[in-house]
């Protein structure tokens, strides 16, 4: 495992602890101070964390928020916000409905007395308060948007700026956005107090995160540059870890005596002074390398060393599993199979319950990403609108004594083209008018057409067999008589039988009378024929048996046996498709 890995953890833990440092300076002190900034740094390190006793918490603040109102001093107040939300934060020990309240009075704080400043640190403290719960997908908008701000805040402005900008870091580290992490933590480094612990903790951090991202070289100057503050500072612990570190790249350089001396010198300072998780580590990156050296016995009294010093805890089960997986090296090292099987089955089964943690770490890179896409293309949308929107208003104020006139002659000619379009439109609506009632006129011809039709056929059904039964009549006795009712009777058949011409002249009126009724019976039975459309035709006419006989020409029986037969065909369809209707439903 490599040291400098040790050195985020360590910075995670200052920085929590930082958020609960009992400064000295009581609220009377604070009253005194001039300078709103360093009056609002000192009500950022008031003390907030009294377990659950949120009644304490009200009370411990509460003279923060008189001082705030006494001086009417929006600065104090957003302050005293941010430090009740820490206070609830901590008490519930997860994120939770009244913090985040405390959060919105802050943000509506400064939509009436803005200041940039303020609002990158606001956005900064929630996204930091959601990532320590880790709700880190919550995190992402509050960093996104504070990030946004930074290039345009004056960062000697800003308070606590080497705290706040290590939450920024943290987050980025987190993330594994390295670049960005370092950016901010350079960014503070002018900003910590030479030779302090807070400026070795930022050097350091500014090397483990260029290591990560493999800038070897420059991480070295760093870590240089923090063991000369450790050691100028006479902290022991920071050397110690510094140390573990700079054996990482001692050893990548192939200077292996000197990694592990710098590494043995790790252990020794960290168990002086209790750092046990980074000895722990420590431990195990020496067994890896004596390992690499084939220095079986060694490397697994440093791996037993690093197990002894770990806890039951989620936090120690990678190391863990590396712990394992070191075992299992060694115990093949020395031919020890049954060993080795047992140490690789521990190890597959801690790797299997990493699997998803470590699968959800890169799922969250991902989501960072697609949300850092999302809302860049917001606020590059929402620049374009806005100088879109400047420039029209420049157009607008510089022309507006030329679009004034041309308004003036657009709406004159709009009247011409709208009085101009009424009139089309009219007449349009007339012709519309006149075509309908044309239409309506030839429907009732059509429809008196067909009336006629229909009762000249029954006249002269009757006619015809008036005639047929004076032939009968006057057959034997005047028989010159019968010969002219026979050729009356004969011209009248020629006019009354339907002919094939006769039926397309009476089908096309047949069928502007009643639209789409034989085109409909055919559809539904494409069995019928033309003949079996005109019994329909004329059945739809309500013609009887006889009239049907003496216009088609053909006997009574025909017209009955048509008849019959058509109904046949109808049913048989019908019955045809009742029967392929239930198998589908079947």
């Amino acid at each position: 495992m490599k040291i400098y890995l040790l050195s985020l953890f360590f910075l995670v833990i200052l920085i929590i602890k930082n958020t609960n440092i009992v400064v000295g300076q009581s609220i009377e002190e604070i009253a005194r101070i001039e300078d709103p900034l360093r009056q609002l740094e000192a009500v950022l390190q008031l003390p907030v964390n009294f377990g659950k006793d949120t009644v304490t918490l009200k009370k411990s603040l509460q003279p923060v928020l008189e001082i705030a109102n006494e001086k009417d001093s929006f600065v104090l107040k957003w302050g005293y916000y941010m430090r009740m939300a820490d206070g609830y934060s901590i008490a519930f020990d997860r994120t939770n409905g009244i913090s985040e309240q405390y959060y919105q009075l802050a943000e509506q704080l400064l939509q009436k007395h803005y200041n940039i400043e303020l609002e990158m640190i606001g956005y900064a403290r929630q996204g930091y308060y959601n990532y320590v719960y880790r709700k880190v997908k919550e995190a992402f908008p509050f960093f996104l948007r504070a990030n946004d701000l930074k290039s345009k805040i004056d960062i000697r402005k800003i308070p606590l700026v080497v705290k706040h900008y290590q939450f920024i870091a943290n987050f980025y580290g987190y993330i594994g956005d390295h670049g960005s992490a370092v950016n901010y933590l350079q960014e503070a480094l002018p900003f910590s107090k030479a030779v302090s612990r807070e400026r070795v903790d930022l050097t350091n951090a500014v090397a483990v995160y260029l290591s990560r991202d493999s800038l070897n070289h420059q991480a070295l100057i760093y870590l240089n540059r923090a063991m000369e503050e450790a050691k100028l500072a006479k902290d022991s612990v920071w050397i110690g870890i510094i140390s573990g570190n700079l054996a990482d790249q001692a050893w990548k350089a192939g200077d292996k005596q000197r990694a592990i001396a710098l590494v043995q010198k790790n252990i020794d300072l960290s168990m002086r002074y209790n750092e046990h998780k980074d000895a722990m580590r420590a431990n195990l990156t020496l067994a890896s390398w004596y390992l690499v050296l084939k220095e079986w016995e060694l490397a697994k009294q440093h791996v037993v060393s690093g197990i002894n010093l770990m806890e039951e805890k989620p936090y120690f089960l990678k190391y863990k599993m590396d712990a394992s997986k070191l075992l299992a090296d060694i115990a093949h090292g020395l031919n020890q199979k049954e060993e080795e099987l047992k140490q690789l089955h521990v190890y597959l089964t801690l790797k299997d319950s990493l699997e998803k943690r470590i699968n959800d770490k890169e799922i969250q890179k991902i989501m960072w990403q697609r949300e850092t896409e999302r809302y860049n293309r917001t606020i590059q949308s929402t620049e374009e609108k806005r100088l879109h929107s400047k420039r029209i208003y420049q157009f607008i104020g510089i022309s507006l004594v030329l679009v004034f006139t041309i308004i003036l002659l657009l709406i004159n000619k709009s009247k011409t083209k709208i009085k101009m379009r009424n009139t089309l439109l009219e007449k349009d609506q007339l012709t519309l008018a006149y075509e309908k009632q044309l239409l309506d006129q030839e429907l009732v011809i059509l429809k008196d057409s067909l009336g006629e039709f229909t009762d000249t056929i029954k006249q002269n059904d009757t006619t015809i067999q008036q005639l047929r039964q004076e032939i009968v009549k006057v057959s034997e006795q005047n028989p010159a008589y019968m010969a002219q009712v026979s050729d009356s009777l004969n011209a009248m058949l020629q006019t009354h039988i339907m002919t094939d011409e006769r039926w397309l002249k009476f089908k096309h009126v047949f069928d502007k009378v009643y639209p789409g009724y034989l085109s409909q019976m055919k559809k539904n039975y494409s069995k019928i024929t033309d003949n079996d459309l005109r019994i329909l035709a004329l059945q739809k006419l309500d013609l009887n048996n006889s009239s049907m006989s003496e216009l088609l020409c053909v006997s009574m029986e025909a017209i009955k046996k048509a008849k019959q037969r058509l109904k046949k065909k109808m049913e048989s369809q019908d019955q045809e498709s009742i029967s392929a209707d239930r198998t589908i439903s079947r």
